[in-house]
């Protein structure tokens, strides 16, 4: 929809009373504070907003549940580093939000909303060395330049972001809402401040919606093949596992994209919403470099209490027909091997779990989840926890789960540094939103991209265990790679 006067009512007038409270709480803090005026919409937009041009952007969105957050811009931005980084971030949030001075609608009690991700590993190098096989060989120096390029592309995105964006628009059926945060300090001219941001607001809101994606291939898979060292890795890991250096370890490919021009983000978010609705939807960008994708898995949610957790874990394609995606699911469920790896990944949730929450329930057996191009063993976690458990406390006692990383955990890491020639930057990492009363919801950052222009990176991984076969595995990680080289044109 395009935003109207009376789609916000004298937005202008809201925010200049609340913009000198906060001038004032500064000058007696002696401090910038958060400003946040959240106010309903007269409507949920019909379409998505277009993010052509609108970096630092930041998408959340779930097509199939009507909900979707889009923040522009960027108010007040919390970096975390190291290990440390949830602790660290989720310590300066709280300071903030004391100190904020926030008007919000009854029925929205929760506002203002966060939005945050997080790197897979912060021990991992930027610019990670080639694998020495890689130089084995013989690869051409053109393609390690590509690699480069692409893993300081990630330099961009900090080990953990909790951002307040400028403006977030919210969506949840017919709801719709549009917070305003600005960060003040005592200087501030509220009345120009207060008109300015009612006026970026109004035209946030109003351009065109994004076009339809063209329906003709225009990308090119640029990655030489890499199934001779995939198999070099694999045997080396089951090597390792066998004599008990690790119980399972997550190896990741990575696949070069190139096209005839910039990818046009609006347009692969559009080809992902129509056929991967039931997933959920991210975009991350910062200046030309947007990190995109549409993850199946929930890494953690929290909301008043209640707890839930997806394992996903064990992988089959789809069929061509009901009769066959059914028989596909029926040697899913029965194969050992996927079977031991889910029950690894179940295991240790709950172990995980075990430290904050009580009442944990699951199935006792796994079903299968189904999206347009896999189909995956699927167990849902179920859990209760206290008041004072705040949602950044469940991923750090989550991430990265042993369907990212392995087990046991450090030591899985630890091979996956020496195994990967590149670095995953936010790829599995945890990507979601938290609110002010602490809750929040967290995916994994799965099938996805690095997009840098006319380039991109795709990620996929397969869980390494005793027994793998390595063609299995590869032809496993090429399956889960097909949605985004589809998304992006490399891939009919």
């Amino acid at each position: 929809m395009t935003m109207t006067a009376q789609a916000i009512p004298q937005l202008a007038e809201r925010l200049l009373p609340l913009l000198q409270r906060a001038r004032a709480a500064s000058f007696q803090l002696g401090q910038p504070v958060l400003a946040s005026l959240t106010v309903e919409l007269a409507a949920a937009p019909n379409a998505p907003l277009s993010l052509a041009g609108r970096a630092p952007y930041f998408l959340w969105e779930q097509p199939s549940r009507g909900f979707a957050l889009t923040g522009l811009g960027q108010a007040a931005r919390i970096a975390g580093h190291g290990p440390q980084r949830f602790d660290a971030a989720r310590a300066d949030l709280q300071r903030l939000l004391g100190s904020a001075v926030i008007d919000r609608p009854g029925a929205l009690p929760s506002a203002p909303i966060a939005l945050a991700g997080s790197a897979f590993d912060p021990s991992q190098a930027a610019d990670a060395a080639l694998r020495p096989f890689d130089k084995a060989q013989g690869r051409q120096a053109q393609d390690a330049a590509l690699r480069q390029a692409q893993d300081a592309a990630w330099r961009a995105f900090p080990d953990a972001l909790v951002l307040f964006p400028r403006f977030l628009f919210g969506r949840r059926g017919a709801d719709a809402w549009l917070t305003v945060n600005v960060v003040v300090d005592r200087r501030l001219p509220a009345e120009s401040v207060a008109a300015t941001l009612a006026d970026e607001a109004a035209r946030a809101h109003s351009a065109e919606p994004p076009l339809a994606p063209p329906e003709d291939a225009r990308a090119s898979i640029v990655s030489p093949d890499d199934r001779a060292p995939w198999r070099e890795s694999v045997g080396a890991l089951t090597g390792q596992i066998a004599a008990r250096e690790a119980e399972k370890v997550v190896l990741a490919r990575r696949v070069d994209v190139t096209a005839r021009r910039p990818f046009d983000v609006d347009a692969v978010l559009g080809r992902l919403r129509r056929r991967y609705a039931d997933c959920t939807l991210f975009a991350v960008a910062d200046g030309e470099v947007c990190f995109l994708g549409a993850t199946p898995e929930t890494l953690v949610s929290l909301s008043q209490g209640r707890v839930h957790t997806d394992c996903l874990a064990g992988s089959a394609p789809r069929g061509a027909s009901p009769d066959a995606d059914d028989a596909l699911a029926a040697t899913l469920l029965a194969d050992a091997k996927e079977r031991r790896e889910h029950d690894l990944v179940v295991g240790d949730l709950r172990r995980a779990l075990a430290g904050l929450c009580g009442d944990i329930r699951l199935p006792p057996a796994p079903g299968v989840r189904r999206t347009a191009s896999v189909q995956h063993l699927h167990t849902p976690i179920e859990a209760t926890t206290g008041a004072a458990t705040h949602v950044l406390d469940l991923v750090a006692a989550l991430h990265p789960t042993p369907a990212t990383a392995g087990l046991p955990r450090e030591r899985a890491l630890c091979l996956i540094r020496r195994h990967e020639g590149f670095s995953r930057g936010w790829y599995a990492g945890p990507i979601g939103w938290i609110d002010a009363r602490g809750d929040g919801d967290f995916a994994v950052a799965l099938r996805s991209a690095l997009v840098h222009g006319d380039a991109a990176s795709l990620y996929a991984g397969c869980g390494i265990v005793a027994g793998s076969d390595p063609d299995r595995e590869y032809d496993e990680s090429s399956l889960k790679l097909e949605a985004m080289l589809w998304a992006l044109g490399a891939k009919a």
